[in-house]
């Protein structure tokens, strides 16, 4: 599908943000300079080549914080220069008015100088300490630094030339094809043009030039290059870097027009940004992190560049769409690179404890669908956890090989796509009469919530019903012989040789609470037997019984509750991360003081768990830094 007609299909959503919808971008040149010290920003100049497809007056482009637009001119091969009019600065828009109407056709606009800003925080054009600069724009922030039109279905070429200090080297999306020195204080680089992009996936970075960078070439031709300040970093990063990126490329299977991929490690941020060929990468996570957080992050970041960069969401709607399947590739990536088994459980264990945390207290009965207009927050308090864990649950409905030719056929065939893409891909697999897994899967990713399950056994028989409204379609996995998905309220099923146990180590999204026998049977033979469960297993099952008893579902519920912390207490080597997944049976805290808690870490709950010396029960380095932190500003612990 073309360009102009993903515009045309944009076009209400970006008519709502005062955008010239009749506006189709072929390509941008941009020459930015900084830092300009005098007002701590940058200037920069411009020339936007488009397409206007019907009659109008203005060109209005996204615009934040930009200002003193000079030279201002637009001309076509076709007609007179129209001659400006008027400027008009507004919130998120810069409006160019001409005197008389631009007809349809190609024009190329120039604005020959503007001024923006730099700031410390963590979106835009950023400043960080031994004098780097970088940038990040996901979701909407390209426009705080060139006029654009910031939506990720719309797609351009890019040629950015970075004016810089002549002690330090500039890098950006693509390789530098030639470095002029200005004068002895400044000195330009010029980079090549990148493929086709949404704005907010182009980036640059200017660093000092006694940073280090050290590289290698992956077997297919990408040259791995890794910028940092200290060598042991810089080839830790490097060595997962050139692992991950192999392994995923065999795994797609599907050749990006890339010729070399930048990591810079960068002071004071969280987490990563996939930028195309210029990944951002939280140096702090690069020295302490465990190996497995390491080659989560750095996989999920390469993975982007095949589902988000080369294929790219057209609407922020499915922003989860894409960063869970990012995900789901990088989980595949940390399972068969990770050799140490017990890291890998722990990391799953850390997966989980954010799903409950985000699911409880952070973002509870949300959605996947998310609304046009996000910010970087919506989206680390709602993608990467339970939507991981449904594309995981439809992969072991279809298999592994299926779900892998689902992304290739998108990555291959598709520069922009949405959820019903998605779902074509299984809208003739038929989970019964009534029901295709494509609407499975709608239902799921569109319905906010968490499921709750009750099973009881009695004697011969056993009774799952749903407790939640409305009810969900559940693909259920069992100790017993159930369907594969279950539709009804309430089932009763035959159990004379054992008890029924349902969605042992989360394989679904869903909470499950027994009967207070079989929860008693439960925790006896975990007490007795704890090796035989999973930490997720563990961790799972007393989250879920905290939880329920709680909530005053669990009869004479306090008991348990009694012999499960004794339990857990008595053996803290089997329950890491006990203080997390203890919460609901004993802390005195209001919920909402943990809500607004959890809120002010929403930047990535991974940076809680990164390191092993997290998850010690009752005495983890993340327990024990939330507890200082709520003391200190509530008065109380959290856990």
């Amino acid at each position: 599908m073309t360009l102009l007609l993903f515009l045309l299909l944009a076009a209400p959503s970006l008519a709502k943000s005062g955008l010239s919808s009749h506006i189709v971008p072929l390509a941008y040149d941009l020459m930015v300079k900084l830092p300009i010290r005098e007002f701590n920003g940058f200037t920069a100049s411009m020339v936007l080549h488009f397409n206007l497809t019907a009659l109008t007056d203005n060109i209005t482009l996204h615009s934040v914080d930009l200002h003193s637009f000079r030279n201002i001119s637009i001309i076509s091969g076709e007609f007179a220069e129209p001659q400006l009019k008027s400027i008009r600065i507004l919130r998120q828009t810069v409006e160019f008015k001409f005197a008389t109407a631009l007809l349809p056709g190609q024009y190329l606009l120039t604005i020959g100088e503007y001024n923006g800003r730099i700031n410390n925080g963590s979106f835009g054009v950023i400043h960080r300490n031994n004098s780097i600069y970088t940038t990040h724009f996901q979701p909407n922030h390209a426009r705080r630094l060139m006029p654009c039109i910031d939506h990720p279905s719309v797609k351009s070429t890019f040629r950015i030339s970075v004016l810089h200090r002549t002690n330090t080297v500039a890098q950006s999306n693509t390789i530098a094809n030639d470095v002029q020195v200005e004068d002895q204080e400044w000195q330009k680089t010029t980079f090549a043009a990148t493929p086709q992009l949404p704005a907010y996936l182009i980036s640059f970075s200017i660093l000092p030039d006694t940073n280090l960078q050290l590289s290698r070439q992956t077997s297919f031709g990408v040259t791995v290059r890794v910028n940092g300040r200290v060598r042991g970093t810089v080839l830790r990063v490097l060595d997962c870097a050139l692992a991950a990126f192999e392994l995923l490329a065999t795994i797609v299977d599907v050749p990006l027009p890339l010729n070399k991929l930048d990591f810079i490690l960068l002071p004071n941020y969280d987490g990563g940004m996939e930028n195309w060929g210029h990944v951002v990468l939280s140096e702090s996570l690069a020295e302490l992190g465990d190996d497995a957080h390491l080659i989560y992050i750095v996989a999920h970041e390469i993975a982007h560049h095949w589902v988000g960069n080369k294929a790219t969401i057209d609407s922020w709607q499915f922003i989860c769409l894409q960063e869970d399947l990012a995900d789901w590739l990088a989980m595949k990536t940390v399972k068969t690179l990770l050799t140490d088994d017990e890291m890998y459980s722990r990391f799953k264990l850390s997966q989980y404890v954010e799903i409950q945390l985000a699911e409880d207290f952070l973002s509870p009965n949300h959605s996947l669908l998310m609304p046009e207009e996000i910010d970087q927050e919506m989206i680390s308090t709602h993608c990467y956890l339970k939507g991981v864990v449904m594309l995981e649950t439809l992969e072991n409905v279809v298999g592994e090989a299926y779900m892998l030719s689902v992304v290739k056929n998108i990555v291959s065939l598709h520069t922009s796509y949405n959820l019903q893409t998605f779902l074509g891909h299984f809208d003739e697999i038929r989970v019964d009469r009534n029901a295709t897994l494509a609407q499975i899967f709608e239902y799921w990713f569109t319905q906010g919530g968490f499921p709750s399950v009750l099973v009881e056994n009695n004697g011969p028989s056993s009774r799952l019903q749903q407790m939640t409204k409305p009810l969900w379609p559940l693909r259920m996995t069992s100790t017993l012989s159930l369907p594969e998905f279950v539709f009804s309220e309430s089932i009763v099923f035959a159990s004379e040789s054992a008890p029924l146990l349902v969605n042992l180590n989360f394989t679904s999204f869903m909470r499950i609470n027994y009967d207070p026998l079989t929860w008693t049977s439960i925790f006896r033979y975990m007490l007795d037997e704890p090796q035989l469960f999973s930490p997720v297993g563990r961790a799972q099952l007393i989250s879920d019984f905290c939880y329920f008893n709680a909530h005053k579902q669990i009869v004479n519920g306090s008991l348990i509750r009694n012999a499960v912390v004794d339990m857990v207490y008595a053996k803290p080597e089997y329950f890491e991360l006990c203080d997390w997944n203890l919460y609901w049976c004993h802390s005195t805290t209001d919920v909402s003081l943990f809500s607004k808690l959890v809120r002010r870490l929403a930047l990535g709950f991974t940076v809680i768990f990164e390191s092993s010396a997290a998850f010690g029960c009752r005495n983890g380095m993340a327990v024990r830094g939330v507890n200082t932190f709520c003391e200190t500003l509530f008065g109380v612990k959290c856990v």
